[in-house]
Protein backbone atom coordinates (compact mmCIF):
# COMPACT_ATOMS: atom_id res chain seq x y z
CA UNK A 1 0.00 0.00 0.00
CA UNK A 2 1.49 3.31 -1.03
CA UNK A 3 2.62 5.72 2.15
CA UNK A 4 -0.13 8.67 0.98
CA UNK A 5 0.62 12.19 2.74
CA UNK A 6 -2.08 13.61 5.62
CA UNK A 7 -2.48 17.28 4.47
CA UNK A 8 -3.66 20.21 6.12
CA UNK A 9 -5.42 22.62 4.38
CA UNK A 10 -6.02 25.78 6.76
CA UNK A 11 -6.97 29.76 6.37
CA UNK A 12 -4.64 32.20 6.97
CA UNK A 13 -3.89 35.68 7.97
CA UNK A 14 -1.54 36.95 5.05
CA UNK A 15 0.25 39.02 7.19
CA UNK A 16 1.06 36.61 9.90
CA UNK A 17 2.59 34.75 7.68
CA UNK A 18 6.43 34.58 7.88
CA UNK A 19 8.77 36.12 4.90
CA UNK A 20 9.72 32.50 3.94
CA UNK A 21 6.16 31.22 3.95
CA UNK A 22 5.04 33.75 1.73
CA UNK A 23 8.03 33.03 -0.67
CA UNK A 24 7.65 29.58 -0.62
CA UNK A 25 3.70 30.44 -1.58
CA UNK A 26 4.80 32.33 -4.46
CA UNK A 27 7.05 29.93 -5.82
CA UNK A 28 4.21 27.47 -6.05
CA UNK A 29 2.54 30.15 -8.08
CA UNK A 30 5.12 30.73 -9.78
CA UNK A 31 6.02 27.21 -10.69
CA UNK A 32 1.89 26.52 -11.58
CA UNK A 33 3.04 28.65 -14.24
CA UNK A 34 -0.89 30.46 -14.65
CA UNK A 35 -0.31 33.82 -13.81
CA UNK A 36 2.54 36.48 -13.60
CA UNK A 37 5.07 35.45 -10.98
CA UNK A 38 5.57 39.12 -9.92
CA UNK A 39 1.92 40.28 -9.27
CA UNK A 40 1.47 36.88 -6.85
CA UNK A 41 4.24 38.08 -5.06
CA UNK A 42 3.18 41.48 -4.96
CA UNK A 43 -0.75 40.55 -4.23
CA UNK A 44 -0.42 37.13 -1.90
CA UNK A 45 0.41 39.38 1.44
CA UNK A 46 -2.10 41.79 0.67
CA UNK A 47 -5.05 39.27 0.00
CA UNK A 48 -8.35 39.07 1.73
CA UNK A 49 -7.94 35.34 2.62
CA UNK A 50 -4.87 33.05 2.34
CA UNK A 51 -5.03 29.26 2.39
CA UNK A 52 -2.14 26.66 2.60
CA UNK A 53 -2.14 22.75 1.95
CA UNK A 54 1.13 21.08 3.83
CA UNK A 55 2.28 18.02 5.04
CA UNK A 56 3.83 18.49 8.44
CA UNK A 57 5.95 21.95 7.65
CA UNK A 58 5.76 21.89 3.83
CA UNK A 59 3.71 23.91 2.24
CA UNK A 60 2.50 22.31 -0.56
CA UNK A 61 -0.09 24.19 -1.83
CA UNK A 62 -1.78 28.12 -1.57
CA UNK A 63 -4.82 29.46 -2.84
CA UNK A 64 -6.29 33.44 -2.02
CA UNK A 65 -9.05 35.56 -2.34
CA UNK A 66 -7.64 38.88 -3.65
CA UNK A 67 -8.27 42.23 -2.22
CA UNK A 68 -10.27 44.30 -4.11
CA UNK A 69 -9.31 45.55 -7.62
CA UNK A 70 -11.98 47.22 -9.70
CA UNK A 71 -9.79 48.32 -12.50
CA UNK A 72 -8.33 44.95 -13.20
CA UNK A 73 -12.03 43.50 -12.22
CA UNK A 74 -13.43 46.16 -15.34
CA UNK A 75 -10.24 44.74 -17.66
CA UNK A 76 -11.63 41.29 -16.95
CA UNK A 77 -15.31 42.06 -17.61
CA UNK A 78 -14.74 44.10 -20.79
CA UNK A 79 -12.00 41.23 -22.06
CA UNK A 80 -14.84 38.57 -21.48
CA UNK A 81 -17.92 40.48 -22.90
CA UNK A 82 -19.40 40.15 -19.45
CA UNK A 83 -20.62 42.68 -17.30
CA UNK A 84 -20.33 42.33 -13.47
CA UNK A 85 -19.74 44.84 -10.14
CA UNK A 86 -15.85 45.97 -9.93
CA UNK A 87 -15.94 45.50 -6.68
CA UNK A 88 -16.29 41.63 -7.12
CA UNK A 89 -13.06 40.07 -5.72
CA UNK A 90 -11.21 37.24 -7.26
CA UNK A 91 -10.92 34.18 -6.41
CA UNK A 92 -7.19 32.69 -7.25
CA UNK A 93 -3.58 31.87 -7.11
CA UNK A 94 -4.84 28.11 -6.56
CA UNK A 95 -1.41 26.17 -7.72
CA UNK A 96 -0.19 22.58 -5.91
CA UNK A 97 3.08 21.68 -5.79
CA UNK A 98 3.37 19.05 -9.27
CA UNK A 99 3.85 15.89 -6.83
CA UNK A 100 1.30 16.42 -4.66
CA UNK A 101 -1.25 17.12 -7.65
CA UNK A 102 -4.39 14.86 -8.20
CA UNK A 103 -5.30 14.79 -4.60
CA UNK A 104 -7.92 17.02 -4.85
CA UNK A 105 -6.36 19.76 -3.08
CA UNK A 106 -7.27 22.22 -5.19
CA UNK A 107 -10.59 20.99 -4.35
CA UNK A 108 -10.27 21.43 -0.78
CA UNK A 109 -8.61 25.19 -1.26
CA UNK A 110 -11.36 26.34 -2.62
CA UNK A 111 -13.67 24.93 -0.20
CA UNK A 112 -11.56 26.18 2.73
CA UNK A 113 -11.45 29.77 1.15
CA UNK A 114 -15.42 29.90 0.07
CA UNK A 115 -16.08 29.21 3.40
CA UNK A 116 -14.51 32.13 5.20
CA UNK A 117 -15.94 34.71 2.37
CA UNK A 118 -19.30 35.89 1.69
CA UNK A 119 -20.35 37.96 -1.59
CA UNK A 120 -19.94 37.02 -5.01
CA UNK A 121 -16.74 35.97 -6.27
CA UNK A 122 -14.98 35.65 -9.73
CA UNK A 123 -12.61 33.50 -11.34
CA UNK A 124 -10.28 33.22 -14.27
CA UNK A 125 -8.42 30.37 -15.58
CA UNK A 126 -7.15 28.71 -18.85
CA UNK A 127 -6.70 25.17 -17.06
CA UNK A 128 -8.92 22.18 -17.50
CA UNK A 129 -8.80 20.60 -14.27
CA UNK A 130 -9.50 23.91 -12.78
CA UNK A 131 -12.41 24.72 -14.58
CA UNK A 132 -14.09 21.17 -13.20
CA UNK A 133 -12.74 22.42 -9.45
CA UNK A 134 -14.46 25.98 -10.34
CA UNK A 135 -18.12 24.22 -11.49
CA UNK A 136 -17.95 21.98 -8.43
CA UNK A 137 -17.76 25.16 -5.96
CA UNK A 138 -20.61 26.59 -7.93
CA UNK A 139 -18.59 28.89 -10.31
CA UNK A 140 -20.24 29.07 -13.76
CA UNK A 141 -18.65 30.49 -16.96
CA UNK A 142 -19.49 33.88 -18.26
CA UNK A 143 -19.09 35.45 -21.53
CA UNK A 144 -16.67 34.55 -23.89
CA UNK A 145 -12.81 33.45 -23.90
CA UNK A 146 -10.37 35.57 -24.79
CA UNK A 147 -6.55 35.50 -25.21
CA UNK A 148 -4.30 36.30 -21.78
CA UNK A 149 -0.63 37.54 -21.59
CA UNK A 150 1.02 34.23 -22.28
CA UNK A 151 -1.11 33.63 -25.12
CA UNK A 152 -3.50 31.30 -23.31
CA UNK A 153 -7.09 30.69 -23.95
CA UNK A 154 -8.64 32.30 -20.85
CA UNK A 155 -12.30 32.12 -19.30
CA UNK A 156 -14.33 34.03 -16.56
CA UNK A 157 -16.25 31.99 -14.00
CA UNK A 158 -18.63 33.80 -11.32
CA UNK A 159 -19.81 33.00 -8.28
CA UNK A 160 -23.00 34.61 -7.35
CA UNK A 161 -24.54 34.35 -3.95
CA UNK A 162 -27.75 34.83 -4.89
CA UNK A 163 -26.93 31.51 -7.16
CA UNK A 164 -26.25 29.90 -3.49
CA UNK A 165 -30.01 30.91 -2.25
CA UNK A 166 -31.87 29.57 -5.28
CA UNK A 167 -30.04 25.86 -5.34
Amino acid sequence: MENVPEYCVESRVPRRLSLKELALCAAIVKRGDAVDPDSAQLELPRAKTLVIASTGKNIVGVGAIKRRRPAYALQTAESSGFSFNQDTQELGYVAIEREHQGQRLSGRIVAELLSRHEGSLFATTSDERMRKTLTRAGFVQKGLGWIGRKGQQLSLWIRDREFDCER
